[in-house]
């Protein structure tokens, strides 16, 4: 019986399979070698022109790059505001004063319009870099391009970098940048301040001055009547009442500032709108759990009765007076640490950084890489003359067959 044998030949070798490249690779030695040489003596000889000509005509120029940095402040208004609140407030919640990170804030002003066109005009950039059309968009993006904006949230550390062909200019750029976001800071919070300490006033004023109508009403009732002796009713609701009206007061405080810098369509605006209908609707429920009070919207008592009131309704009318008076008092007490507060930060500069160095001119270049910049030119080089020897040989080779097909 016959036994089939199964012949192969073993796989070729790594050598074996380069072996018709390098071949090729041979055959256009000569091409290969002026196509890898002629980019790189060309990027050689571009960049030995550009390093002679001077930097304002050097189409290459040494580019030197300055950096200053900054320490990120965490949180919304100054210690001292805080501990007067800590110190004047009774509820303990009131006494932390709400904090959030300056950093991303610092980010979005200086990538603003209104910081970069500054800087365009002060510095005249249009024309340093020769920008003559869209000139305003093109410079603010040629602005960017030129700097770099780091922030480690972790550390408080935000630095700032800009690059140009002078030292000295790089410099004067970057500290600028510095300055004017301390400006936009100073101004900014202070505004805001006087306009919060503006507003509390005046509701300190409105709440003062129905604290002194019920009082006259009081005194008055007291005269006609004697004094009577009636237990406190409902202190709890006049607790919460006192406690949400407050709220609800500041609340538009917190309303009116934010829409002086932002958008109905703010997603914060529209949840503050959202928190102080909640906290209205929160009054009107409890102010329904006092059914036998009812005031007018002037603060004068419904009568019962045309004719002489009885002593339960005489209580009645003390009681409701009573608890509108004490909720009135309660509102004041509450505003006042708010107000002091804001009057001591209105007269307080604030900043949402400290400086913790500023830039100076460098000595040392950051770009170009004219070495990676030739190194580069030899590898595309080699690479591209590589191809171009397997192409001629591919091409070569679907002639000949063309020929052997032909004479065929």
């Amino acid at each position: 019986m016959p036994i089939e044998m199964n012949c192969q030949s073993p796989p070729p070798t790594p050598w074996q399979t380069l072996l018709p490249y390098l071949r090729v690779f041979r055959r256009n030695s000569w091409l290969i070698l002026a196509l890898t040489l002629l980019p790189a003596a060309a990027t050689l000889a571009y960049i030995l022109v550009s390093i002679r000509l001077s930097p304002e005509k050097s189409p290459l120029p040494d580019v030197y790059q300055a950096e200053a940095t900054l320490l990120v402040n965490i949180g919304s208004q100054s210690d001292s505001a805080a501990t007067i609140l800590a110190a004047m407030s009774n509820d303990k919640s009131a006494s932390a004063a709400s904090t959030y990170d300056n950093g991303g804030l610092i980010l979005e002003i200086i990538h603003s319009r209104l910081l970069l066109d500054h800087l365009i005009d002060e510095f005249d950039l249009s024309n340093r870099y020769h920008i003559a059309t869209s000139v305003r968009a093109v410079s603010r993006r040629t602005v960017l391009n030129n700097s770099q904006f780091l922030y480690e949230p972790t550390t408080g550390v935000f630095k700032i970098f800009f690059k140009d062909r002078d030292p000295a200019f790089a410099r004067d750029v970057t500290n600028r940048f510095v300055s004017l976001l301390e400006d936009w800071f100073s101004s900014s919070h202070g505004q805001t301040n006087l306009e919060k300490r503006q507003l509390l006033e005046e509701k300190l004023g409105e709440v003062k001055a129905g604290i002194d109508s019920l009082q006259l009403k009081l005194n008055a009732l007291r005269k006609q009547y004697g004094v009577l002796n009636i237990d406190e009713l409902g202190q709890a609701q006049a607790a919460l009442l006192a406690n949400l009206r407050s709220q609800l007061i500041l609340k538009d405080v917190d309303i009116m500032n934010h829409s002086g810098y932002s958008s109905t369509d703010d997603p914060r605006f529209k949840q503050l709108q959202q928190e102080r209908q909640n906290l209205s609707n929160l009054i009107a429920q409890s102010q329904e759990k006092i059914p036998e009070y009812r005031t007018s919207s002037d603060g004068d008592v419904r009568q019962v009765h045309s004719s002489k009131l009885s002593l339960p309704d005489v209580a009645q009318q003390f009681s409701q007076l009573t608890l509108e008076l004490d909720i009135q008092q309660r509102i004041y007490d509450a505003l006042t640490p708010q107000y002091e507060a804001a009057k001591l930060s209105s007269n307080q500069s604030y900043s949402a950084f400290r400086v913790l160095e500023l830039a100076e001119a460098p000595d040392i270049k950051t770009g170009p890489q004219r070495s990676r910049l030739v190194i580069t030119a030899l590898g595309g080089g080699l690479a591209a003359s590589l191809a171009l020897s397997l192409l001629i040989d591919a091409l070569g080779k679907m002639r000949k067959r063309k020929i052997g097909g032909a004479d065929a």
